[in-house]
């Protein structure tokens, strides 16, 4: 496919995996205008004798600096700029940076040059409207009623010193490190523990059972794989526990006193009740976000999409970059984290690709779906986003475009998510 205009012409080469191929030829006035801009900017920085920064003609700057260089900072803005037009004028929509090799770029002679780039593919969803999915339900039972009761006496409880050795259910007044080499990862503050296995991570309890106030201890322990800091999943460190008192706990008896030092309600009766109905609540809370998080995973599956291998390695750079920033955050570099995990970010990729690949075909999924039900967002709402996310920040214009950008293609998504719970629940 070839499209000609007065200034441009573009031909079109699209290859497997939504990868196309523009060939492009600008005539030589553009060539004529980038030279001459770059002529005023490298000026502006040359001091040339008998001329103020900026003045010199053309002609000098181009004979102190060369033609090689003049040549280069035209072409760094001119190429990206007919790159831009031919995009524009083919109603391309790229999905990445393209790569760039430049053909003829000399005076008096067409501008020649080719881009290679990823562009979003083509979504088939099907007949979305036919999209359903089933409520989740989650009946609240009297044992989890009890467990909650449980609870308040737990928290109500009094904790007896004891001079025996640390048994389980026991509370530990205790110093717990965690190390990784040199590095300390957590603690080093008094802290009270409880000695239950299911809420503490395994091998710890283990650890701690049997020693006495007064007594320390060194450990290792693997960190599980559901560990709150992702980067230290499943790794090793070395523990070590100074034990400075052990506490029994006693729990107060299941009577209406109870209920009144809780404060939710003046009989056992009414402060079960209470706990019902928090617990109904939060299970409904819940279900719905599984009904959400159902819907998302069912368009996801039910599209069908060639996921550009372009827009799957920009998603791993997000996110290996969003990696680096929590683990800078804690203080620990990315070189060092991959040195202490015996990782590599080739094997990082490999293994977050499968998730890297759902996100992808999602956010496709609800882009083509916000255009198939024609959905819009207030650019107010827009505007407001951009604010929240730039505040106490400085940002270029370049900047605030790609933000707006950004935020309009977000809450787009978001209004499609909300269209898409509307239709699985039989809504439309």
């Amino acid at each position: 496919m070839t499209t000609a205009t007065p200034e441009l012409s573009v031909f079109v080469e699209r290859k497997p995996g939504w990868i196309v191929e523009l060939t492009v030829e600008a005539p030589p006035e553009d060539l004529d205008r980038a030279l001459g801009e770059a002529s005023r900017k490298l000026g502006a920085r040359l001091r040339i004798p008998g001329f103020r920064p900026g003045k010199a003609p053309a002609v000098l700057v181009e004979r102190v600096v060369g033609w090689e260089a003049l040549r280069n900072a035209a072409a760094e803005d001119l190429i990206p700029r007919l790159y831009g037009r031919a995009v524009e004028q083919e109603e391309l929509d790229p999905v990445g940076d393209p790569s760039l090799t430049i053909g003829t770029l000399e005076r008096g002679q067409p501008v020649k040059f080719s881009a290679e780039v990823a562009v979003r593919p083509v979504v088939d969803l099907g007949d979305h409207l036919s999209l359903r999915v089933d409520r989740r339900h989650t009946e609240v039972t009297e044992a989890d009623v009890d467990s909650a009761v449980e609870g308040v006496r737990r928290a109500l409880s009094d904790l007896v010193e004891v001079s025996r050795p640390a048994q389980a259910g026991d509370v530990l007044r205790c110093v717990l490190v965690m190390r990784r080499g040199e590095e300390v990862l957590s603690g080093g503050e008094e802290r009270d523990l409880e000695l239950d296995r299911e809420r503490l991570i395994t091998g710890l309890v283990d650890a701690l059972i049997g020693l006495e106030a007064g007594a320390e201890r060194s450990f290792p322990l693997t960190l599980p794989a559901d560990y709150q800091q992702e980067e230290l999943r499943g790794v090793t460190v070395e523990a070590e526990a100074r034990i400075i008192a052990v506490r029994e706990r006693t729990l107060p008896p299941l009577d209406d006193e109870l209920a009144k030092r809780d404060g939710n309600g003046q009989t056992v009766e009414e402060m079960r009740a209470h706990y019902r109905a928090r617990l109904t609540e939060a299970a409904a809370h819940d279900d719905e976000e599984g009904f959400h998080s159902d819907v998302l995973k069912a368009l996801r599956e039910r599209v069908k999409i060639d996921v550009p291998a372009a827009m799957v390695e920009r998603e791993l750079d997000r996110e290996l970059a969003s990696t680096e920033m929590r683990l800078a955050e804690l203080g620990l570099r990315f070189d060092r984290y991959l040195e202490y995990t015996g990782g590599s970010i080739e094997k990082l990729r490999q293994e977050r690709r499968p998730a890297a690949v759902d996100n992808v075909r999602l956010e496709l999924a609800l882009d083509a779906l916000a255009r198939a039900e024609q959905l819009e967002v207030d650019e107010l709402q827009v505007e407001r986003e951009v604010e929240r996310i730039a505040v106490g920040r400085r940002v270029s214009a370049a900047d605030r475009r790609r933000l707006r950008a950004a935020a309009r293609s977000d809450l787009v998504r978001r209004a499609a998510a909300e269209r898409a719970y509307e239709i699985a629940a039989g809504s439309v």
